[in-house]
């Protein structure tokens, strides 16, 4: 079964088909570049017309493809019954090909045989992400093979054995990185506040490790032009987690509520752009994001405030996955990109990055930045995500073992409900 037709020189500028056509193609990807046989989907792919060679798989794409699914399905992009034997597809060859250990996925694997690549790492935090995809596809289909499947995934993450470095810190509150069968764990940790919320209130739903380390995320705090926010840094990070779990209206135990930290550091990044101290091309109201991303020399990590990495590189998803947040500046940004750099419109949408002042557009996009502008264009327009998410027992447990209780509204956040 094809994806629908995609027309280039019929979408407007502007407004919500502009949107809904960023969503198309983003499914598209997910589609087009999964393989048939195995449901893995690449890490990137080409935005030309011309196809794609490349053949890495990373998991975190197919998680995000097992969400892709039901949004092209509920859009009427993608035939009901071709999405679910997809979705079967993916789970069954996740569970018997994809190299793993402890239940812990190789980032990068082989689309077609699963096997683990460039010496990569058993990761926690892209297992998370696929495994996000898992509890939300299991949710949204009801189909007895992919809950058998789903649950046969679920049950042999070894949550305790990345925790504690496989018994070696037993008193480790925060996960390591991941493991390499060369060299063993990663010494660095999900310490920090970083993009990670959704691997501790995916753990603390699914097992009994210590719920500890939620309050002992390090969260240095500043404010940029009036804007208090917890460091800023790559916008992604503030953006993957909300795009799987709804944080609206909820405080944890040291009074934090994550959606208005995500829409002041995202308006403090814009507010960045628009003052542009490096006087960079283009940079303005509409056009900033500075996140991790492609960019002309390789890839990057770029951000702002706080600590500042800036070459004039801006990553569409960025501005997009802040929708929910801040809907105006982010429709406004996608319009303002489709009229002003007609030739980074491409096969699935915007590239991956752009760099005015280098006079480059990058020729790819990347599955994970793609899942993170669908989920939150979806969430913005209909809450799918969040309200098949927010009725799973397990991450309501997740909330509830992070301390997240539901408060009363902060006038500092407006964000409109699906």
């Amino acid at each position: 079964m094809m994806i629908s037709a995609l027309l280039c020189l019929s979408i407007p500028f502007s407004g919500p088909s502009l949107i809904d056509e960023v969503r198309h193609r983003a499914v598209s990807f997910f589609w087009n570049e999964s393989n048939e046989a195995t449901g893995f989907t690449k890490d990137r792919a080409s935005n030309g017309d011309g196809g794609d060679k490349n053949s890495i798989a990373s998991c975190a794409a197919v998680g995000y493809a097992l969400v892709a699914y039901p949004i092209g399905v509920e859009h009427k992009w993608l035939e009901r019954n071709a999405a679910l034997e997809r979705t079967r597809t993916t789970l069954s060859h996740l569970l018997t090909d994809w190299q793993q250990s402890h239940g812990w996925l190789y980032h990068f694997a082989d689309w077609k045989t699963g096997e683990r690549q460039w010496k990569s790492e058993a990761s926690s935090v892209d297992t998370s992400l696929c495994l996000a995809g898992v509890l939300f596809a299991e949710k949204y289909w009801k189909d007895p093979q992919v809950t058998r499947d789903a649950d046969r995934f679920i049950k042999r993450i070894d949550w305790d054995w990345m925790l504690t470095d496989g018994g070696a810190k037993p008193d480790a509150v925060h996960f390591s990185m991941g493991w390499h069968p060369e060299s063993g764990f990663i010494n660095n940790r999900w310490s920090d506040y970083n993009e990670a919320k959704f691997l501790y209130i995916q753990a603390y739903g699914l097992s009994d490790v210590t719920n500890a380390g939620w309050d002992k995320i390090r969260r240095p705090r500043e404010t940029y032009k009036g804007l208090e926010l917890i460091t800023g840094g790559p916008i992604f990070m503030h953006e993957m987690s909300e795009g799987f779990y709804d944080f609206r209206g909820k405080r944890d135990r040291l009074g934090y509520e994550y959606s208005i930290e995500q829409k002041n550091d995202v308006l403090a990044n814009r507010q960045y752009c628009i003052d542009n101290p490096k006087k960079f091309k283009g940079y303005g109201p509409d056009f900033w994001g500075l996140n991790a991303c492609d960019e002309p020399d390789g890839y990057g990590a770029f951000g702002a405030p706080g600590w500042i990495s800036d070459n004039g590189t801006v990553c569409p998803t960025g501005p997009l996955a802040a929708m929910p947040a801040i809907p105006k500046e982010a429709t406004s940004f996608a319009a303002a990109l489709r009229r002003d750099y007609p030739t980074a419109w491409g096969r699935y949408g915007f590239p991956d990055a752009l760099n005015p002042s280098r006079n480059w557009i990058d020729t790819d996009v990347l599955g994970i930045d793609l899942g993170m502008m669908l989920c939150a264009t979806e969430n913005y327009e209909t809450g799918l995500i969040w309200r098949i998410n927010s009725a799973n027992p397990v991450i309501k447990r997740g909330f509830e073992r992070a301390g997240l209780k539901n408060a009363k509204p902060d006038p500092r956040l407006q964000v409109p409900s699906p």
